[in-house]
């Protein structure tokens, strides 16, 4: 008998051994007992509450708001970005007036002279 006969033989005898098995007799209360094991693992949904109902709502809407918010900014960030300047020495100067202080406004040097 060959080593492949005797696999086979103990694979046979395996698969008969599945067809004599007894089935095994349990409580007949057993599943109940299970069941209320599982429902005391997963606790009753509780009664909603009403700010839990309102935030249920205002989740979606405020979504919604973010969005339309970063879509507008975003149209205006792209509308303002159309003027170009035709050179960077207007570019410069367009930093300059924008960044210039007015001489009502606080100076750091006026202090230290003083």
């Amino acid at each position: 008998m060959t080593k492949k006969e005797k696999i086979e033989q103990e694979v046979q005898k395996t698969l008969e051994g599945f067809d004599q098995a007894e089935r095994l007799k349990s409580n007949p209360f057993f599943y109940t007992r299970l069941k209320a094991r599982i429902d005391d693992l997963h606790p009753q949904k509780q009664k909603i509450r009403g700010w839990e109902l309102a935030w249920g709502i205002l989740k979606p809407a405020l979504l919604f708001l973010i969005i339309a918010l970063n879509i507008f900014t975003a149209t205006l960030f792209l509308k303002n970005r159309n003027n170009e300047y035709s050179s960077r020495e207007q570019l410069l100067n367009a930093f300059a007036q924008e960044l210039t202080l007015d001489s009502s406004q606080y100076n750091p040097t006026l202090i230290l002279n003083e």
